[in-house]
C-alpha cells in the first residue's frame, strides 16, 4: 500500500511539473513575459488581426495584441487594438504601428516602426496606424479598374476614332480627286517647263564654245600661277639680296662710327652760318623777283648799277 502512494506522488508530481511548464511555455509564446502597459491603435479593417499576435518593435518582439474592440465613429466604423507591451518601453510619439504580413502564409502581425521625436509616448496613449496592403487585393482592384477602363471607355473610343478615320480617308480622298488633283497637274506642268527651260539653259552653258573658254581660263590660270610662283622665288631672292645690303650698311656704319660722329659735329658748327647764307639769298632772290615783276624790262636792257656810275 505504501508502495502505491509514492507510484501515485511521483506520477501526480511528474503531470504537474509538465502542466507547469506548458503553461510557461504557452506564457512565452504569447509573448508575455513580465508585467506590460497598454497603447491604442486604430485601423479600418483587422482582417487577420486577433487576440495573441505578436507585437514587433523595429522587427523585436515588445508584446502581444490584448483586445480588439469595434467603434464606430459617425457613419464608419473603427476598430481600436489594444497592445500590451513591455514596461518601460519607450515609443517615440511620432512612430507609426503597421500591420505586416511577411508572406503568403505567414500570421500577421503588428510591427511599430519607430519615429524620430525626443518625446516618448505614456502609457494608455493611442499610436498612429497603417493597414496593410494586400498584394493579391491590390491586384484584383488594378485588374477591375483596368478592365471596367477596357470595357466603358477605351473600346468606344477606338470605334469613334475607327470611323472618324474612315470618314476623314473618304473626305480626304474625294478632296483629292475633286480639288487637288487638278491643282498638283497644273503645278506638276509648271514644274516640267521650269526643268526643260533649266535643262536648254544648261546645254546652252555647256557648248562647245563655252567649254573652250573655261578650258582657256583654266589654262591662263595655271599660267598665272606659274608666274606667280616665279615672282615669289624672285621676291625672296631680292629680300635675300636686301639683306646681304643691309648687313653690309650696318658693318660700313659700324666701321666708320668715328667719322660720322665728327661729320655730324663739323655740320652742327657750321649749321647756323648756313642758314644766315641761306635766309640772305632767299631775301634776295625775293627781292630780285619783287623788281622783275615791276618791271620785266630789266631782262632786256642793262643799266649801271649807281655803284659803277660813281667810278671814274
Amino acid at each position: 500500500m505504501r508502495r502505491d502512494t509514492i507510484n501515485y506522488l511521483v506520477v501526480g508530481t511528474f503531470v504537474l511539473g509538465v502542466f507547469i511548464l506548458f503553461l510557461v511555455v504557452l506564457y512565452q509564446i504569447t509573448g508575455r513575459s513580465g508585467p506590460t502597459e497598454n497603447y491604442y491603435v486604430s485601423y479600418g479593417s483587422v482582417e487577420g488581426i486577433e487576440k495573441g499576435r505578436p507585437v514587433l518593435y523595429e522587427g523585436y518582439i515588445v508584446g502581444q495584441v490584448d483586445d480588439v474592440e469595434p467603434v464606430r465613429e459617425g457613419a464608419g466604423i473603427q476598430f481600436r487594438v489594444t497592445l500590451a507591451v513591455k514596461e518601460g518601453w519607450q515609443i517615440p510619439a511620432d512612430s507609426v504601428a503597421v500591420v505586416i504580413k511577411s508572406g503568403l502564409l505567414a500570421s500577421v502581425a503588428i510591427n511599430i516602426e519607430e519615429g524620430q521625436s525626443k518625446t516618448p509616448l505614456a502609457p494608455e496613449s493611442t499610436i498612429a496606424g497603417r493597414e496593410a496592403t494586400d498584394l493579391f487585393s491590390t491586384i484584383n482592384e488594378v485588374a477591375a479598374d483596368l478592365r471596367s477602363l477596357s470595357r466603358d471607355s477605351l473600346r468606344p473610343l477606338l470605334d469613334n476614332l475607327n470611323s472618324k478615320v474612315d470618314l476623314l480617308g473618304g473626305d480626304l480622298h474625294g478632296i483629292m480627286q475633286d480639288s487637288l488633283k487638278p491643282i498638283l497637274d497644273e503645278q506638276v506642268k509648271v514644274i516640267l517647263k521650269k526643268v526643260d527651260t533649266t535643262a536648254d539653259q544648261l546645254n546652252v552653258l555647256l557648248g562647245d564654245r563655252n567649254v573652250e573658254h573655261v578650258n582657256e581660263i583654266l589654262s591662263n590660270l595655271n599660267s598665272s600661277s606659274d608666274n606667280l610662283n616665279q615672282l615669289l622665288a624672285d621676291l625672296q631672292t631680292t629680300r635675300a639680296t636686301l639683306d646681304k645690303m643691309l648687313t653690309g650698311l650696318d658693318g660700313v656704319v659700324d666701321e666708320n662710327d668715328e667719322d660720322i660722329r665728327r661729320t655730324v659735329y663739323t655740320i652742327s658748327q657750321h649749321i647756323e652760318a648756313v642758314s644766315h647764307n641761306l635766309e640772305a639769298s632767299s631775301r634776295n632772290m625775293n627781292e630780285f623777283s619783287r623788281q622783275i615783276r615791276e618791271n620785266p624790262g630789266l631782262l632786256l636792257r642793262n643799266s649801271p648799277q649807281p655803284e659803277d656810275e660813281k667810278k671814274p
